[in-house]
């Protein structure tokens, strides 16, 4: 039984079971390890010509990511004898790539987010993916991958590079269980319903259980808040404003909707009832994943990574992902996409790089990248369903859940100009809500002539 078969809302139900284990080994594909390579984890074709030849690959200069290099490297090798020299970079890397179009020292490969690659298809940098890496590794990208990974890739009516991961950093809401155990029945009931469905199942639950989970000293006072979302606040926004059935920005018509009602109402239901209507969430001076883990907050929502980096210093966390809007409607997200491999135009033995795309178009070669961190958010369908997120301990659970939500999640989107730019007007204007220095109709229309203007500019500087 192929993994895809199974309808992704039955695989949700199933998530928070303790058989889920064996439902996702009876599913899943072989790991590599397992399987040992084969017909289905093949390249389409073997590329020829390239065995003994040297490549050179650029990526991040961290360790979890120069290590996925060489496992991916050596793979590569073995199946096609091409030999890799990997040259991590320090961040940022699309402003080395083009310091070494200047110089005459272009990578062959490179391994950049796809949100960071506007400076590079700007100097049309890159080649497209269609003809050089799709057609022949027998691929239709809007299959094999996950839309918001592949988004993060496709610009102007083409593909610049092959994901290897969605990070949806705005969809988790993790909560400190043991807190949750203290607080009875009810409590406990909530969270039970939303390991069942994969998400809490209204705002209303996820507020509820944050009033129960608030903790106060003898005077009144908050001692541990409710929750918190501050930190990669516009991803949420944005996730809880598509929910809502608007995009922030139409690339076709070139138009923003950030003083829409859904943007208002989103912010509203982000950030104005649990902090001026609830009271169960504050302005803190950090974001807040820290916050859940310093024991600041009961509840964080954001960031996937909640469940793990509380694992490393024995807090119990668990996390499901954030309610719909609508109760009994699967929620809707945005995120912001994630790294992948490129080739430049300029590369010097540009059919290596293109043969090792096609190898990062198979089942075996995502894998290997989606195990790092122990189960990161993988980019190919397929792998969602693989071992790597096997197990039910709280990190595996929470995991699994976040990876099983990738469906429902785009890409923020491309051509409104520089991705840093639109992080920082948005996430400044909702921290001017947090804090009450802007209304929500004001902060709307602020982002909204910002972006305009800032539009404007980059247009400009195009022309």
């Amino acid at each position: 039984m192929k993994a895809r078969s199974l309808s992704r809302r039955s695989f949700l139900r199933l998530s928070g079971l303790a058989v889920v284990g064996g439902a996702l080994a009876a599913c899943a594909p072989a790991a590599p390890a397992q399987q040992g390579g084969g017909e289905d984890t093949a390249m389409a074709e073997k590329p020829g010509g390239i065995e003994g030849r040297e490549y050179l690959m650029w990526g991040l200069q961290y360790d979890p990511h120069v290590e996925r290099y060489h496992m991916l490297a050596d793979a590569f090798e073995e199946a096609t004898g091409a030999v890799a020299v990997v040259e991590p970079q320090g961040w940022p890397l699309e402003t080395k790539v083009i310091a070494a179009m200047a110089a005459g020292t272009v990578p062959d490969v490179t391994c950049i987010m796809g949100k960071q690659l506007v400076p590079l298809l700007e100097q049309e940098a890159l080649i497209p993916m269609a003809e050089a890496v799709f057609e022949p590794a027998g691929v239709d990208p809007d299959e094999f991958f996950n839309p918001g990974a592949i988004g993060a890739f496709f610009y102007d009516g083409q593909h610049w590079g092959i994901p290897v991961e969605d990070n949806n950093v705005g969809q988790a809401v993790g909560v400190r269980t043991d807190w949750l155990a203290e607080a009875g029945g009810e409590a406990e009931a909530i969270f039970a319903k939303g390991e069942e469905l994969g998400w809490f199942d209204s705002f209303d639950s996820l507020w509820n259980l944050a009033e129960m989970l608030q903790q106060t000293d003898d005077a009144g006072n908050v001692t541990v808040w409710g929750m918190n979302g501050q930190g990669w606040d516009n991803r949420t926004w944005m996730g809880i404003m598509r929910d809502l059935g608007q995009h922030w920005w139409d690339p076709d018509n070139q138009e923003f909707f950030l003083n829409s009602e859904e943007a208002m109402e989103a912010l509203r239901i982000y950030v104005d009832v649990p902090i001026f209507e609830r009271g169960i969430e504050t302005h803190l001076d950090m974001h807040h994943m820290n916050a859940l883990l310093a024991g600041r907050v009961a509840i964080g929502v954001g960031n996937n990574a909640m469940a793990g980096e509380a694992a490393k210093i024995d807090v119990p966390v668990e996390s499901v992902a954030r309610p719909p809007t609508t109760p009994g409607q699967d929620p809707q997200f945005v995120g912001e996409g994630g790294w992948g491999f490129e080739v430049p135009r300029q590369a010097e033995n540009q059919d290596v790089g293109t043969a090792f795309l096609q190898f990062m178009c198979t089942y075996d070669a995502q894998y290997i990248f989606a195990g790092i961190y122990g189960g990161t958010m993988p980019a190919a369908v397929e792998v969602m369903y693989s071992d790597i997120y096997e197990g039910d301990d709280p990190v595996k659970s929470s995991v699994r859940r976040d990876v099983l939500v990738l469906p429902n999640t785009v890409y923020y989107g491309w051509g409104f100009g520089i991705p840093s730019e639109m992080e920082r007007i948005t996430s400044t204007a909702i921290t001017q809500v947090r804090t009450g220095e802007l209304d929500i109709a004001t902060a709307c229309d602020q982002m909204q002539a910002e972006m305009i203007q800032h539009h404007a500019q980059w247009l400009e500087a195009q022309a």
